[in-house]
This record gives structure tokens, C-alpha cells and sequence, in this order.
């Protein structure tokens, strides 16, 4: 088992403290247990204990299970939603700035270089603010775009899937931005062995805690989410721990990992709805039902950035999600099917007319089309 380092300010409730290893004051700690309450962290704070060792395999809930989707925190304020129009240009520089940092620090990783979280912080905080803003642009832009390096997009698309959701579910700013840059990371251990991009997912996560160890500002619940997202509840997943020792953020960051791959176009064309279902079967025993339900929820049955045909053979680019009617997003027509012609674009709110609705989803590379070039 590989334990985690973390300063006595970013220790976390619910962590299982194995080893005090840096301490002040004349009254020694030395036996290991779980830490409840922030009242028995500033209880150690107060005692000179400056650094400790957690077992990051062992987890306590800190809130009930029926409360796990509301937070005691104060949540951020709903924003002003923006302009698809006005958001696109804005989130472009936002992934385009995400890729430079995160290829920076993939390369880092492989030279076993300390990776500067620095630059991670700011992108994680620069996707936040896009989604607060409309976070259906995010969405798209990262559906539709090429997919190169597996590694690299990977992480990308889980950043920015882990943003939506997070800010979705009303979490304050810090929170998702740590959730943000989890996503960013979690596999960074891939790219110091790219062995380990042909193996399962939980064969990299200690090379990733080992690479993450490397950096003093890393905050401990950040490690503990990248250690279980490859657990279950029901115990079948790695670490074998299951249930009430897996934390929220890391049940979070499963649905999303898992998510990604499904959806990612390395592996040819995946019907959303088709992931979706693969999802669904493997709930309430592996994945916990309620996020992934509000995951669903989150980017839509029909997510942003993917191509449907609509009732009148219209082929159509899905912008942006309807919540009170899910299957009637806002889309953007621009070809037709059984003409085989383009068309004049236009955007169609299809909650707005009753001429044509969605029919089903398609592949636009059976068209010899590229959906980035109808956005």
C-alpha cells in the first residue's frame, strides 16, 4: 500500500492518519487512527503536528449518505448564462490553454520532473469559470474535437466533463476546482510508463500518487480521489474497499472516467445513448446510482457536440441541453441526409416548434463529414 504525504493544513475529515512524520513540541504522536472532525485536526495542528502519513485505501463519510449531493458549504451563485455565441471564442482559449499546461506536465511526468500545480490550479480555475458561465460550450467543443494523443485528450475531456458536472451539482468554487484538477491528473502516472496505457486503469495509480508525491501543495482529498477511482461499491473494483470508504468526489470521478473512455473516439464512433446504458447496468453495485443519474442529467441525453438526425432527415449539431425537456435540446442544422446536400445553417430550439424532432444519433464520418467544421 502506498501512503500519502499531506502538510497538517490540507488533512481532510474522515482520513485514516498512519504516521505522524513532522512534528513541533514536546508531546510526541506516534499511534495511527482516523481523524472525524476539523476539531481533532486542529486538535494535532495545536499539539505541533506539522505532516502525516494517510492510508489513502481507507476513507470515513463525513456526511450521511442521503445528504452526499448537498454541501454545508456555501454554494456558488447561479451566473448569468451566457451567450453560446459569446462563450465560444472565450472557451477555446480556455482548452487551448488546458492543452499547452496539461502537455507540460505529461512531460514533466515522463522525465519523473515535480509537477507544478501551479499552472494545473489555473486552468482547473479557468474551466470552472467557463462552466459557471455556459457550460454546454465546454461540452461541445470538447465532443467535437480531434483526438490525437489518447493520454492527453483523456484527461481533457475528464476535466471538463468533471467542470459541468461539478458546477451542476452547485459545489463552491474551491471544491471544483480541486475536483478539475483530480480529473487533470489522474493518470499522470501514464505518462512516466506508457506501458501502462495498454493495462487497466488501476495498474497506473500508484505510478500517479508516486509522480503527485513529488509536489509539497498537493492537497490530500485530490489524492484520495485519483487512489479509489477505480473502486466499486461493491468491492470488485481496485482498491478492494467498497461502499462508505469510498469518498464522493472519487464515486465522481469513476462516473466520469469511465464515461470518457466509453465516449472516446479512439475507439471508433459510441452512441451516447449506448454509453449511457453501458453506465446504467453497471448501477447501483459498482457506480452509485444518484451521481450518475445526475451525471445524465448534467450533459443530457443528447450531449452537446453530438450529431442527430432529425425526424425531416435533417442532420443537425447538438449546442446545448434542455433540462426541463432533455430531449428537445437546441441544435444547429446544417445538411441533409436524404439529399446528400448541405443547407443553410440555422440554429432550432426543437422545445420551441413541433415540425421535427430528434430521430436518432449518427456517425457524420458516414457522411465524410467533420463535425467541427458545423460548429
Amino acid at each position: 500500500m502506498s501512503y500519502q504525504k499531506v502538510s497538517i493544513d490540507q488533512l481532510q475529515p474522515g482520513s485514516y492518519v498512519v504516521q505522524v512524520l513532522e512534528q513541533s513540541g514536546e508531546l510526541e504522536i506516534k499511534h495511527a487512527g482516523w481523524v472525524r472532525t476539523r476539531q481533532a485536526i486542529r486538535a494535532l495542528k495545536d499539539k505541533g503536528v506539522r505532516v502525516v502519513a494517510i492510508d489513502p485505501a481507507k476513507q470515513l463519510l463525513t456526511t450521511p449518505p442521503n445528504s452526499k449531493i448537498t454541501t454545508s458549504e456555501k454554494p456558488e451563485p447561479a451566473a448569468f448564462r451566457a451567450i453560446f455565441a459569446d462563450e465560444q471564442p472565450k472557451a477555446e482559449r480556455c482548452l487551448e490553454q488546458t492543452k499547452l499546461t496539461q502537455q507540460h506536465i505529461l512531460q514533466a511526468a515522463a522525465k519523473a520532473e515535480p509537477v507544478d500545480l501551479t499552472l494545473i490550479h489555473e486552468v482547473s480555475a479557468g474551466l470552472s469559470d467557463s462552466v459557471s458561465r455556459n457550460p454546454d460550450v465546454l461540452l461541445c467543443l470538447t465532443r467535437i474535437a480531434n483526438q490525437s494523443d489518447q493520454l492527453l485528450q483523456h484527461s481533457i475531456n475528464c476535466a471538463v466533463y468533471m467542470a459541468a458536472f461539478a458546477r451542476f451539482l452547485n459545489f463552491p468554487k474551491h471544491k471544483i476546482t480541486a475536483l478539475i484538477t483530480a480529473a487533470l491528473l489522474h493518470d499522470v502516472g501514464k505518462a512516466q510508463n506508457p506501458a501502462l496505457l495498454k493495462q487497466a486503469d488501476a495498474a497506473a495509480i500508484s505510478t500517479s500518487l508516486a509522480v503527485l508525491q513529488q509536489s509539497t501543495a498537493l492537497a490530500g482529498s485530490i489524492s484520495l480521489w485519483i487512489s479509489q477511482h477505480c473502486a466499486y461499491l461493491d468491492g470488485t473494483g481496485s482498491p478492494a474497499i467498497k461502499q462508505q470508504q469510498i469518498d464522493n468526489g472519487s464515486r465522481m470521478l469513476a462516473i466520469v472516467n469511465l464515461y470518457e473512455q466509453l465516449s472516446s473516439q479512439q475507439q471508433g464512433y459510441s452512441n451516447p445513448i449506448s454509453v449511457v446504458k453501458q453506465l446504467l447496468a453497471m448501477a447501483p453495485d459498482k457506480l452509485d446510482n444518484d451521481y450518475l443519474q445526475l451525471f445524465i442529467k448534467c450533459i443530457g441525453i443528447y450531449p452537446p457536440g453530438t450529431v442527430v438526425k432529425l425526424t425531416t432527415g435533417r442532420l443537425a449539431l447538438v449546442l446545448e441541453n434542455n433540462l426541463k425537456k432533455p430531449t428537445q435540446p437546441k441544435v444547429k442544422v446544417f445538411y441533409h441526409s436524404l439529399h446528400h446536400h448541405h443547407i443553410p445553417a440555422k440554429i432550432l430550439d426543437l422545445s420551441r416548434q413541433q415540425e421535427e424532432q430528434i430521430e436518432a444519433c449518427v456517425d457524420l464520418k458516414t457522411y465524410n463529414l467533420e463535425p467541427q467544421n458545423y460548429l
